[in-house]
């Protein structure tokens, strides 16, 4: 009776350390499962990254473009009202009011487009690094 109650016994535990490793495997797979899931929705952020710094950069880039294009023109503009009150001194006339209040107007144009200009090229330049 002895040998059948440890014979019983024995294939207990056989049985119960059979089924601990089998739930031990079905754990094991969930948790491939959850990883897997996990990078796929990882890489999925990339698309959706990058397609995000497409969408952002575009208008900041035309912007950016426009800007340029002011800052160029208030050049000009500037380097032209310089030219006029060298003339003017020059030939002893006193140079329009009007001009006067232009060079103004152009000369706050050019400190804040070239305030602008900088600080959107960085921010342009940054985006890379905040999509990518």
């Amino acid at each position: 009776m002895n040998t059948l109650k440890t014979t019983m016994f024995k294939v207990a535990q056989i049985e119960q350390q059979e089924r601990t490793d089998l739930a031990k495997h079905e754990v094991e797979l969930a948790l491939a499962d959850d990883i897997k899931n996990a990078i796929n929705i990882a890489l999925a952020f990339k698309d959706k990254k990058k397609a995000a710094f497409n969408k952002a950069s575009t208008p900041l880039i035309g912007l950016f473009d426009i800007l340029r294009a002011e800052l160029g023109a208030a050049k000009k503009a500037a380097d032209g009202i310089k030219l006029l009150k060298e003339k003017t001194a020059a030939l002893g006339v006193e140079m329009p009011q009007k001009m006067l209040q232009n060079e103004i107007q152009i000369n706050e144009i050019l400190k804040n487009t070239q305030v602008k200009v900088t600080q959107l090229d960085k921010l342009i330049n940054q985006l890379p690094n905040l999509a990518l």
